[in-house]
């Protein structure tokens, strides 16, 4: 049944098209991907929705009685109240009982109370059952920790909470609500990998309607049945998958793209024909031809968006073996720790994902690593011809007082103009958009300059703190490229597991205070260690052959560890014999030739074996098996 219809929706702002006769259905229970560059409009059409903003023309119609929930821009007069009485706000009813129960239980706990007092104490407890608040609090547990909190946290006031806290506990809100439609605009952005996961389950298990904004292509591929895309003013419906998605607007552009030219080359020839033949004999067929061409229905060319970015990251320079080396390691603040004793060793070309939940030290790691911060305690030993660029999600290299281009320009104020400009033009800014000032500039466009300026100078070791975020799809995929071409060694924390797939070759978890380390990228870590990798449990033949494929690289790796092993066994084995034959060659008789001859014989075939099977097992361990 129908639950939402837009129709021919049109928004402009000034002169810039937003959206041009858009439409649009969402049916009950159904969970919808928007996607589209930044700065096209998915907002403005979430605001729409919800009815914070009118279309010049068109309708938007509701069910009704249906009601709409959504992530609001800011808290206000909600930042006195404490994190779980927040999200009781979301169910009136059950909250007025529950503060009126909370209001006699002093009273009650005196002895011998007033038998009015335990009459109205029973009464409502009563009618809180009836109402579902028992079962609405564990609901509220359940979801509060989902998204990532802890229990000592769900007392604490929201005024005492980042910005991050508080979206993710609007996010909660919304999920704990009376609903039929949800509205979620970047849910991802402050969530770990573990909350993401929960999320999307709790998505895929939900009846209700989503209509959901991301950046993140796997959360999408696995909360969402249906693609709606806004791109150049144009809403184009895809009733697929993500993934499928992606393959049907290839194919779509592709197609679209043939029509176009095949009627342009027509046209051509139809005016060639008309100009020849005009004032020639055959001057009827060209008139004719004239008035055909002028009712022609003129295909427009295919929708591009311009901009796109291609991040081209240099390297600094070949560095020596080891870049980082870290002995007992101990992080945190105020002598507060967050990851204990810790050993580990990056060399050159290692890409390592660092993943964890919310407050485990990943930033902080980081920082210390980045030489930002002090350790509490061990040493950090960082390897010769080792250049640093590092990145940090609060992007605290920017100035919000000065404008795109000289952001980049006084890096290097001896540059040309020309040259900055291009430099920038890479990141998605051109034309006048160099000229726009920091403090207007969107979260995506920020994230870029960020990057921009850190990109500017060659580097051999990366360091990232979540880079995706705020990004568009299309600048993720550009920056996963440029990070492939890459030669140098990276060290990211990331929630994007798709991104992660991509763009590294191993793993640190941060869990308990402790790191652990898996060679192989997020899915092999996430096969490791049984995360739910896909909640919605569809069996089609392309995710059996994707389990089939997963499975395969599970066994190359089994392959891959017991031959390491067989090789290390062999080359211990293979130098204890070495030195028995150095111990017989000592004690036979010199005049016994013979002999000496055959243990010189297989001293070196076995030095040989040794040989090889050191130069194998060094290859191995450059190259780990990841696909």
């Amino acid at each position: 049944m129908l639950l939402a219809t837009l129709s021919n929706i049109t928004k402009r702002f000034d002169d810039q098209l937003i959206i041009e006769n858009g439409s649009f259905s969402m049916q009950e229970g159904q969970k919808v991907g928007l996607v589209g560059s930044n700065g096209t409009g998915k907002t403005t059409l979430f605001r729409m929705i919800v009815g914070e903003i009118r279309p010049d023309s068109g309708s938007i119609d509701f069910k009704k009685g249906i009601k709409t929930g959504t992530v609001a821009q800011e808290l206000h007069h909600e930042l006195e109240f404490s994190l779980r009485d927040f999200c009781y706000m979301t169910h009136p009813k059950v909250n007025d009982v529950r503060m009126q129960i909370a209001k006699l239980e002093p009273s009650i706990a005196e002895q011998n109370p007033p038998d009015e007092i335990v009459n109205e104490y029973h009464a409502l407890t009563q009618e809180y059952t009836e109402l579902g608040g028992y079962r609405f609090e564990t609901e509220v547990k359940l979801v509060l920790e989902g998204i990532g909190f802890s229990r000592t946290q769900m007392n604490r006031q929201l005024a005492s909470f980042s910005g991050g806290e508080r979206n993710r506990a609007q996010i909660a809100a919304v999920l704990l609500g009376d609903y039929d439609f949800l509205l979620l605009d970047e849910p991802t952005n402050h969530l770990d990998i573990q909350a993401t996961i929960w999320l999307e389950n709790h998505i895929a298990g939900s009846n209700k309607a989503f209509l959901i904004i991301s950046h993140d292509r796997r959360f999408l591929q696995n909360t969402t049945e249906k693609i709606v895309e806004l791109s150049m003013g144009r809403l184009d419906i895809y009733h697929c998958r993500y993934d499928k998605y992606i393959k049907e607007r290839s194919k779509k552009l592709d197609v679209a793209e043939h029509h176009f030219r095949h009627q342009q080359e027509e046209i051509a020839r139809i005016e060639d024909f008309i100009r020849r033949n005009m004032a020639g004999q055959k001057t009827k067929q060209a008139q004719s031809k004239q008035k055909y061409l002028a009712r022609m229905k003129k295909l427009e060319r295919p929708v591009k968006e311009n901009n796109k970015p291609a991040f081209r990251i240099v390297d600094g320079g070949r560095s020596f073996k080891q870049v980082i080396k870290v002995d007992d390691l101990t992080i945190g603040y105020d002598s507060f720790p967050l990851v204990r004793d810790t050993d580990f060793e990056l060399t050159r070309g290692d890409r390592v994902g660092l993943i964890g939940p919310n407050g485990c030290g990943k930033t902080t790691l980081l920082k210390t690593l980045g030489g930002l911060m002090e350790p509490i305690s061990g040493d950090i030993t960082i390897g010769g011809n080792v250049d640093v660029a590092y990145f940090d999600q609060e992007l605290s290299n920017l100035n919000s007082q000065s404008d795109v281009l000289s952001e980049v320009w006084d890096i290097d104020p001896l540059a040309e103009s020309g040259r900055i400009r291009s430099f920038l033009a890479r990141f998605g800014f051109s034309g006048e958009d160099v000229f726009k000032p920091v403090s207007l500039l969107s979260g995506g466009e920020k994230t870029k300059l960020s990057l921009a300026k850190i990109l500017y100078r060659p580097a051999n070791l990366m360091i990232f703190d979540e880079p995706t975020n705020h990004l568009d799809i299309e600048s993720i995929e550009a920056l996963e490229q440029g990070l492939n071409e890459y030669p140098g060694t990276l060290l990211v924390v990331s929630h994007d597991r798709d991104f992660l797939d991509k763009v590294v070759n191993q793993i640190f978890d941060i869990s308990h205070e402790h790191i652990r380390r898996y060679l192989g990228n997020y899915s092999y870590y996430a096969e490791k260690t049984q995360v739910n990798l896909n909640p919605m449990k569809t069996v089609s033949a392309e995710k059996k052959a994707s389990y089939e494929r997963f499975k395969e690289r599970g066994r190359v790796m089994g392959r891959y560890k017991k031959r390491l092993k067989q090789l290390t066994e062999m080359i211990t084995n293979g130098e204890k014999r070495l030195k028995e034959m150095e111990r017989d060659e000592l004690v036979v008789d010199a005049s016994n030739w013979e002999r000496l001859n055959e243990i010189a014989q297989s001293k070196r075939s076995l030095e040989e074996d040794i040989l090889g099977w050191y130069i194998e097992k060094e290859q191995l361990e450059l190259e780990p098996p990841l696909d």
